[in-house]
């Protein structure tokens, strides 16, 4: 019967398959859980002394890596939207009380038109993310904010971002401050030219305008000072990046492109900001959190996660039921696969 020789052949073929997939399911598991308890460890080194209130990120080095390593400048902008995503849940673990991005400039606007469209394409796929997932966010207690003049945005991206920001801002853990059609010299003259209105409008008198004044009619007036900025790419320019609420902070830049950070990369700068954050004028001591949040996803027990995925994949689960079978049935019969 050398048909049914190479039917048992086959039915061997497709279990020894199955059964690979399931092991290299479960090695991505284990692997999974590996590198969370290593991020767990590094992490417990940042938090035993106190961490920034407030850190702030210049994303820069996105068409750089693209062209470093050979991929369509969309793939660098993809790859940095992911980054961010990694970067924003290792802040939320540390139990950073605020982070502020550099999401897109004002200059921005003169790139290409091209570049543009794919900018806010990427844009409007991250918020649209956080949209679906405006429940979760709302449930780790994470607040959006906006920084910038969001009317030179496009209508779809506006209302989405103004909706994010209705919907957390009872929100009192985590904030997110998103930059967005923002420069810093832009903010302040139109920050001094609200005094300059009250001025006129006999509102104020000129001796009473100062420091504090311009300060609470800037966009930034609902953000608190960042304790340390940091810019990826190895630039060491603010590029009109809040330059007036920088004054005291701490400048970190790091040579990587924006793609290629590392969780070692943003706990080396806050050991960096911990180790010299004494010598800064002001209060820079951050602030003391008891531990790092415990990620629900990846502390479950590992069997858990396994009839999870063999739940998912029920599929699995049912050819390899029928390879058993076939092959009992076979036994049973005599068969021996030789005619």
């Amino acid at each position: 019967m050398p048909h049914l020789d190479a039917v048992m052949m086959e039915c061997e073929r497709l279990k020894i398959k199955v059964i690979c997939e399931v092991i290299l399911n479960k090695i991505r598991q284990w692997y999974t859980l590996l590198v969370y308890h290593m991020e767990f460890f590094l992490m417990q080194l940042v938090v035993v002394r106190k961490i920034p209130r407030h850190v702030a990120f210049i994303m820069d080095g996105n068409r750089r890596y693209a062209r470093e390593m050979n991929l369509p400048i969309p793939m660098g902008h993809l790859e940095g939207l992911q980054m961010l995503q990694r970067l924003l849940r290792w802040l939320y673990l540390l139990r950073v009380p605020e982070v502020t991005v550099y999401a897109f400039s004002i200059e921005n606007f003169k790139r290409p038109q091209s570049e543009v469209s794919l900018l806010q394409a990427i844009a409007r796929n991250a918020i649209y993310h956080v949209k679906r997932h405006e429940i979760d966010y709302r449930r780790a207690n994470i607040r959006f904010q906006l920084i910038g003049r969001i009317d030179m945005l496009p209508e779809d991206i506006r209302q989405v971002l103004i909706s994010a920001e209705a919907q957390t801002k009872d929100c009192t853990g985590m904030r997110i401050n998103i930059a967005a059609a923002y420069t810093s010299r832009d903010d302040i003259v139109g920050g001094i030219r609200k005094v300059c209105r009250k001025v006129v409008n006999s509102a104020m008198h000129p001796h009473d305008v100062n420091e504090e004044e311009i300060e609470r009619n800037l966009r930034t007036n609902r953000c608190n000072k960042p304790d340390l900025l940091i810019r990826t790419s190895g630039e060491t320019r603010l590029s009109d990046f809040l330059l007036w609420e920088v004054c005291d902070s701490m400048l970190y830049f790091l040579p990587k492109n924006w793609p290629c950070l590392t969780l070692w990369d943003i706990v080396k700068a806050l050991l960096h900001f911990q180790r010299h954050s004494k010598g800064l004028p002001g209060d820079k001591s951050g602030v003391k959190v008891d531990s790092v949040v415990k990620d629900e996803q990846h502390t479950r027990p590992y069997v858990e996660e396994v009839e999870d995925y063999l739940e998912a994949h029920q599929e699995i689960k049912n050819t390899m039921y029928i390879l058993d079978n076939f092959q009992r049935y076979t036994k049973v019969r005599g068969m021996s696969g030789r005619a």
